[in-house]
């Protein structure tokens, strides 16, 4: 199971960091991440040996992990979507008057938005 946790961080990673990687350590996490490969289909799939792939897999995430130490966005990003569900949670709680009920719609329309793109 940690592996499968692993790489669903590594997507959220690859997600707001991957352009920030070489296009050859995007293509590894893609196929790594995102097609479920192993390492040694990776590599035959790349032409490149097994431990060139650890490598640079080992190189990439230490990167990602580096930008997210540095910039915080996926920590940001998930402390956003989850104040926007307490505030979509809270809002089921106000009964408005019928004059503003469209407005109430609105800002649950644009919380759920917000929790849609995680």
């Amino acid at each position: 199971m940690a592996d499968m946790e692993e790489r669903v961080e590594l997507n959220y990673l690859l997600d707001f960091y991957g352009p920030l990687l070489t296009e050859h350590r995007q293509e590894l996490m893609r196929l790594y991440c995102e097609e479920d490969l192993s390492q040694q289909e990776i590599a035959d799939q790349l032409n490149i040996t097994r431990q060139g792939v650890f490598d640079t897999l080992a190189k990439a995430k230490r990167q990602l992990a580096g930008y997210e130490a540095k910039l915080g966005l996926v920590q940001r990003h998930r402390a956003q979507t989850e104040a926007a569900r307490a505030c979509l949670a809270a809002l089921a709680d106000v009964h408005p008057a019928e004059a503003d009920a469209p407005a109430l719609q609105r800002a649950r329309k644009a919380l759920e938005d917000i929790i849609a793109k995680d």
